[in-house]
C-alpha cells in the first residue's frame, strides 16, 4: 500500500543531474548553430560592403582624375 506521504505523479519530479547537462547540451548545441548560421550571413554582407567600397572608391577616383583634369583645362584656358 502507498504511503500518504507519497505523491502518485510525476509532476514533481526533478531531473537527474546528468539529464540537465544533457539538455543544457542540446540547447548549447542549438544556439551554436544559430549563431553559426547568422555568422556566414554577417560574413557575406561584409563580403558585399566590400565589393560596393571597392567600386566606389573607383569610381571616386576616376572623378578626381577628371576634376584635376578639368582644373588643369580651366587654368590652360583662362592663362591664353
Amino acid at each position: 500500500m502507498n504511503k500518504p506521504d507519497q505523491t502518485l505523479d510525476d509532476r514533481f519530479a526533478f531531473f537527474s543531474r546528468e539529464e540537465l547537462l544533457e539538455q543544457q547540451c542540446l540547447l548549447l548545441e542549438s544556439e551554436l548553430t544559430v549563431m553559426g548560421e547568422e555568422l556566414m550571413a554577417s560574413r557575406e554582407k561584409i563580403a558585399t560592403l566590400v565589393l560596393m567600397w571597392t567600386g566606389v572608391k573607383a569610381e571616386l577616383q576616376k572623378a578626381e582624375i577628371e576634376l584635376t583634369q578639368a582644373r588643369y583645362q580651366l587654368q590652360v584656358g583662362s592663362a591664353h
